[in-house]
């Protein structure tokens, strides 16, 4: 496990994280200091507008991107006579600090290049000019240079979001430059250059706005900006007084930062004197650390800014004293390349030092030579990795495509190159439930609504954009006149190529190559190969034919596992070397003496972790790959069994490893499909804008549902109730006090508890009169500052104790609440459940479609049971007898039927769809949050799911049957699991036909209060976990920025796609695709408390 540290950051100090979740944060905030940086006046730019005013004010009408000056044969000085567009002229002049000089009569301003006829020549505009404007502009330059920084550093900056205050570049630059030195700092007390135990202290003194502690050091003679290694300050732990600092043998601590080393320690200030000294280039130069005046965050913001500006001047002044062009010199300057270089060299030094803090004994104990030859192959092999990556976006990336499609229309269709990832799309769907309306509102960036498309002709949702450039034509209308009759799921799955580029191949070799080259030092030098071991390998991977170089495989099918490899000698048949990428995402050598041992360590590690063999198994071939166990839900995982026959990894003999890599690429091709499986893309372009719609309109019924029908919790609900209780008697001894139950403590020889436990507990006590009360006798005590209560009684709540029945009250209020047509919330209670259950079959059914679940007849047929549902209250006559009947929604009654049908054992929330489909009836069993993910399936497979006694099903199935009635269905079960006989799959019955689904409210909620009656367990155990199922359920579905289609695993993959396409094989946290879920469940489970207050 990784160590954890305490981070020194901004916005997360304190809290407790690893050095690689540190370091990526810290990247971040790198990444947005130099984006600050470089929304600086690009100086080309700024050329190009002196340029243009320049004409201006001589009243010269002359485009500089289509005049073209033009120089004749003569030999003159060819330098001091460019040729060109007289934008391309002025850039060339400045660049390389020629004043130019022509000739008169050969050389001339023209409309077309390479022309000399009089016909094309600008009139009133000659070379001349063009001197004169090259000789203007060099000469203002400087100035133009400094106020356009100036502009810039005092304009207000774009705001990231939209509840930001207005700030200035130069604050955000300041708040950046901060968040990358306390990051600094933070990781270098993980790297162990600061001592933990002052990474706090020393972290309040760089954040201070005015700190003792501070000093800025300071050379002399003193370097330049642009020499010298920039803003250096130290640290003093003690914070001495005086206006410098004196160099003492005190072991008190100091931690000093300097551009090129970073944050440092040393225990005395004469130490930091000696090893600042020791870097100086001269023994000559003096160190002095003076008190700084403000903050060292100001100040080093101040020396930066300075520097930027003189560092402009200098260069412009200097012009001889460089090698490189002005333009790109200037331009370097623009974007503080001093700081920048210095940050990133920082950066990688403590990168380098942090991985060394995880490395292994074996290395911590090697030679030099072999640290120094890991760290080198290390960071080939992350190279590397960057070029796959890079390709493989190319190829792979969703959000890249769906970029490039926007792009590409918005330039055709607008002229405007527009950032879909800054603009906001918010949207507002409305529908009508139980004489309500009900309104979802979402916000989505552009790209994520551009995957989600648009709901079906007549349910559009209102569209507003938000974020976008002054002046844009982009308008709703237009966008969703472009998305009218498009999916890019579908258009980016098409745009795959079935063959793999050269581009791609080389990076995939390269990259595997270095990967098993790494794991092969690692196995070799760690003791873990011997060299003879290490030898196969090496000789396989040159094409040695005496090693076999073979794949694993899922038994039953024909496919290898995705880039797993078993090398072994011809001929021997023990001794397998096996290569592969572990569950954390990292390759890796195991090596195991028989085929048995090495298959059934893979198929531990599969079965342990789902998410690791969906990257391994071929996504076509995953839903048949496992077998679902676990009778517990809290445990249900797959279960795999490999082949013992290997698996061979290229079709027609065997070839080099390296010729892996179109192996590698069909393999993504086709989990990439799955962002727009066949069945997706059967549905028609309206059938999946209904699809959409649904999605959404199952999010807003979600919500109100468990707003509307959350149960309180049980707890909560006590201590209202109790509140309530205490207070009304002691307003009626004419006392009025704001009571908390809970701070209200019973004693007593046996316990101490609050009267909120001791009710809930259903504890009794008897309590005698005050007046002759022992020591021993029961009393009661406040807490936390409680008011003291002396008009309540021991005996007050002694008769609670007796009386209260939390239990009781709370069956009470769930009749009234949530079974009393006269109450105002019933209908809507029972119209917004009916909803929400409609929606969630349409969507559930649509589904499984799309999985390849089932069939297109049988989705159209449960469609149309859905749709006849009925949402009416009314009285509905249904035939009371057993016969199979007609086409419809059924109960799924198990177990003998009783004599009626109010005795029959109904599983909750499982119906019977019975479909007519020509002739013939089919019978689907609806199973909403089975383990297997699937939701309709035939009823015939109960029987079988029930009698494999590993399964998940059992536990299922029992979950949802009533507690009074579960010790016969038990021995239902029981009996199934102890026979092999063939038994008929479970009938429908008539009497059982659910016509309406406004009785699916009334049902819930009494089978809640039958679990009530018969619970074996506490009230409270039983209503908490009615309430987090719910909870959870909701809030998984709400939190989804870009709803899925289909199964999990098609979900994540494009998820995985849209956020993080290169790292499509490895889990990581996509908390940008699914929200902030925390979040999302501590607002839902207020909504019981909301409801019950009415």
């Amino acid at each position: 496990m990784s160590k954890m540290f305490t981070s020194l950051m901004r916005d997360s100090e304190g809290e407790k994280v690893t050095w690689a979740q540190e370091w990526e944060k810290a990247t971040i905030a790198k990444n947005k200091l130099f984006a600050v940086v470089d929304g600086a006046p690009n100086v080309k730019l700024i050329v190009r507008k002196m340029l243009e005013s320049e004409l201006v004010q001589r009243r010269k009408k002359v485009d500089i991107d289509n005049v073209y000056i033009n120089t004749g044969s003569l030999k003159a000085d060819g330098k001091r006579r460019p040729s060109g567009t007289l934008s391309e002229v002025v850039l060339y002049c400045l660049d390389n600090n020629v004043q130019p000089g022509y000739v008169v009569g050969g050389d001339g301003v023209f409309y077309l290049a390479d022309t000399f006829s009089d016909k094309f020549k600008v009139p009133e505009f000659s070379i001349h000019d063009v001197e004169s404007l090259v000789s203007s502009l060099s000469g203002e330059l400087e100035n133009t240079l400094q106020e356009e920084l100036a502009g810039y550093w005092a304009a207000a900056a774009k705001a990231t979001a939209v509840e930001s205050p207005l700030l200035t570049n130069t604050q955000i630059f300041h708040q950046a430059y901060a968040s990358v030195l306390t990051a600094e700092l933070s990781l270098s007390v993980m790297t162990g250059a600061v001592p933990d135990f002052l990474g706090g202290r020393f972290a309040h003194l760089l954040n201070a706005a005015k700190s003792q502690g501070a000093f800025e050091v300071r050379l002399q003679p003193d370097e330049d900006y642009l020499g010298g290694p920039g803003p250096r300050f130290v640290l003093d732990n003690a914070e001495r007084a005086g206006s410098e600092m004196k160099w003492i043998n005190e072991d008190t601590g100091y931690v000093v930062h300097t551009p090129k080393y970073g944050f440092e320690y040393f225990s005395r200030s004469t130490e930091l004197y000696k090893k600042l000294q020791a870097r100086q280039a001269s023994p000559t130069i003096e160190i002095e650390c003076l008190k700084m005046s403000g903050s060292v965050i100001s100040n080093g913001v101040d020396a930066h800014l300075k520097g930027q500006v003189e560092s402009a001047a200098s260069r412009l002044r200097n012009r001889q004293n460089f090698a490189g062009t002005l333009i790109s010199e200037l331009q370097n300057n623009q974007n503080m390349q001093v700081m920048r270089h210095a940050i990133e060299t920082r950066f990688n030094r403590l990168f380098a030092d942090l991985k060394r803090t995880d490395w292994p004994l074996w290395l911590k104990s090697a030679t030099q030579v072999v640290q120094k030859r890991y760290a080198e192959l290390e960071e080939s092999m992350e190279r590397y990795d960057v070029i796959y990556k890079a390709e493989f976006d190319k190829c792979f990336s969703f959000k890249d495509y769906v970029l490039r499609s926007f792009a590409a229309w918005s330039d055709s269709a607008l002229g405007e190159a527009l950032d879909p990832e800054v603009i906001q799309v918010h949207s507002s769907y409305k529908l009508q439930v139980g004489g309500r309306t009900i309104e979802q509102e979402e916000s989505r960036t552009l790209t994520e609504y551009l995957v989600v498309g648009l709901h079906d002709d007549g349910h559009r949702a209102n569209i507003t954009l938000k974020r976008t450039p002054p002046g844009s034509r982009l308008s709703v209308n237009a966008l969703e006149q472009w998305l009218t009759n498009r999916s890019l799921r579908m258009e980016f799955v098409a745009s795959l190529p079935a063959s793999t580029s050269a581009g791609f191949q080389q990076a995939y070799r390269d990259y595997l190559n270095s990967q098993m080259e790494f794991a092969l030092f690692v196995a070799r030098n760690s003791g873990y190969y011997s060299e003879k071991e290490a030898e196969v390998v090496q000789r396989g991977l040159a094409g040695d034919p005496s090693v076999l170089i073979r794949g694993l495989k899922i038994k039953n099918q024909s496919v290898a596992l995705k880039e797993v490899f078993v090398f072994m000698v011809a001929g021997i048949h023990n001794g397998f070397l096996l290569f592969l990428k572990t569950p954390e995402g990292k390759f890796q050598f195991q090596k195991f003496p028989e085929m048995y041992e090495m298959n059934r360590w893979l198929e531990a590690a599969l079965s342990v972790d789902r998410n690791y063999a969906e990257t391994l198994i071929h996504p076509e071939y995953l839903n048949d790959a496992g077998k679902l166990m676990g009778t517990d839900r809290a445990k249900v995982h797959y279960k795999y069994e490999l082949d013992n026959r290997f698996a061979d990894l290229f079709a027609g003999g065997m070839k080099l490893l390296s010729d892996y890599a179109p192996i590698a690429y069909r393999a993504e091709v086709a989990l990439h499909k799955t962002i727009a499986p066949i069945g997706y893309r059967f549905l028609g372009n309206n059938g999946r804008k209904r699809y959409a719609r649904l999605t959404t309109e199952l999010k807003a019924l979600s919500v109100v549902d468990a707003r509307e029908n959350g149960f309180p919790s049980f707890e909560r609900f006590t201590y209202d109730l109790i509140k309530q209780e205490i207070e009304i008697i002691l307003r009626s001894k004419g006392r009025v006090v704001d009571v908390n139950p809970d701070l209200i403590m019973v004693q007593t020889v046996e316990f101490r508890k609050s009267i909120t436990d001791l009710l809930l507990e259903g504890i009794s006590f008897e309590a005698s009169h005050p007046a002759y009360a022992t020591k021993d006798d029961p009393k009661y005590f406040v807490t936390g500052g409680h008011p003291v209560m002396a008009e309540l009684d021991i005996r007050h709540l002694s008769a609670l104790s007796k009386t209260f029945r939390p239990g009781d009250r709370y069956t009470e209020m769930l009749k009234k609440v949530y079974l009393d047509k006269g109450d105002a919330g019933y209908a809507f209670k029972r119209a917004v459940h009916a909803k929400k259950i409609r929606c969630q079959m349409h969507c559930s059914a649509v589904s499984d479609f799309i999985d390849g679940r089932i069939s297109p007849e049988i989705l159209t047929a449960l469609q149309r049971v859905i749709d006849d549902l009925k949402e009416s209250g009314g009285y509905l006559s249904i035939a009371d007898n057993i016969s199979e009947g007609d086409e419809g929604l059924y109960k799924f009654n198990i177990g003998p039927l009783g004599l009626m049908a109010a005795s029959d054992r109904t599983v909750e929330g499982v119906y019977i769809f019975r479909l007519k489909l020509g002739a013939e009836f089919y019978d689907y069993l609806y199973t909403p949050d089975a383990p297997d993910r699937a939701t309709f399936r035939p009823v015939g497979e109960f029987i079988q799911s029930i009698r494999f006694r590993y399964g998940p099903f059992r536990d299922y199935y029992s979950g949802r049957i009533l507690l009074v009635d579960q010790a016969v269905i038990n021995e239902y079960f029981d009996r199934i699991v102890a026979t092999v006989d063939s038994r008929p799959p479970v009938k429908t019955q008539s009497r059982a036909k659910l016509p309406d689904l406004y009785t699916f409210h009334n049902e819930r909620v009494r089978r809640v209060l039958s679990d009530i009656d018969e619970r074996t367990t506490s009230l409270k155990e039983v209503v908490a976990g009615l309430i987090y199922d719910n909870v959870m359920k909701v809030a998984n579905l709400i939190s989804l920025v870009v709803p899925p289609i289909g199964t999990v695993v098609v979900a994540v993959q494009m998820m995985k796609s849209i956020y993080d396409a290169s790292q499509a094989d490895r889990r990581g946290d996509y908390s940008a695709a699914v929200g902030h879920l925390k979040d999302t469940v501590t607002s839902l489970l207020t909504l019981g408390k909301a409801a019950a207050a009415g």
